[in-house]
């Protein structure tokens, strides 16, 4: 979800642009009523338990880069194949803060209030871009890798009433994911939801790739 020169941005540009690529927006997440069924119980049942699962290890690799670590493990390698080289990747606040700033622009536009960039989804959005970018895999749900509810309230999200996720990979620049978010009406609807007051926005580069995710939350 970046560049320190123009150069890597030119080099970036050729190698992601033929590859811009959204997965459908995460539907919209509310806590289930207490009597619901337990399929109903999108927050607390559909998801592992956090501790020792691929979440809980990402948290630790966010830590490491937010720390000055400027690589990351490459995921276990195949049986039998040598252990592969260490990921460069780095964490970009400033994409985040201007993907922010152009949600709340496309937000007044619409007539709905502005969102507050949120430490805590800001926290979840990164720790679920770093294993995209990990992985090199695009998805709201990575093997291992608990769901969007207990996500957030695993980064200190807790007593959310609405949640909504956005994810997208191979765009160069906050301009660029944000058209190609706003294009989407699945995306569109989430950024564009009244209800919402709260935004987290994860942006990690991985060699020439980023990775973007954002997090929006109602307590």
């Amino acid at each position: 979800m970046l560049f320190r020169c123009s150069r890597m941005a030119a080099t970036a540009v050729l190698a992601v642009l033929p590859a811009l690529v959204l997965l459908p927006a995460l539907p919209v997440l509310q806590p289930a009523p207490a009597a619901a069924a337990p399929t109903a119980q999108l927050a607390s049942t559909d998801t592992p338990t956090i501790t020792g699962t691929l979440t809980d290890l990402l948290t630790g690799l966010l830590a490491a880069l937010l720390g000055g670590q400027t690589t990351v493990p490459a995921p276990p390698p195949a049986p039998g194949q040598p252990a592969p080289a260490p990921i460069p990747m780095a964490v970009h606040p400033s994409f985040e803060d201007r993907v922010v700033a152009i949600v709340n622009r496309r937000r007044a536009a619409a007539g709905c209030p502005a969102v507050r960039s949120h430490a805590k989804l800001r926290r979840a959005a990164r720790t679920h871009s770093v294993g995209m970018a990990q992985y090199r895999t695009m998805t709201h749900f990575l093997p291992g890798e608990a769901g969007l509810g207990e996500r957030v309230s695993y980064a200190g999200y807790d007593g959310w009433r609405r949640l909504a996720e956005n994810v997208a990979s191979g765009f160069d620049s906050p301009r660029g994911v944000m058209q190609g978010w706003m294009r989407s009406p699945s995306h569109r609807r989430n950024i564009l939801d009244c209800r919402m007051r709260h935004l987290g926005v994860g942006v990690v580069v991985q060699g020439s790739q980023l990775w973007w995710t954002q997090d929006f939350g109602r307590r």
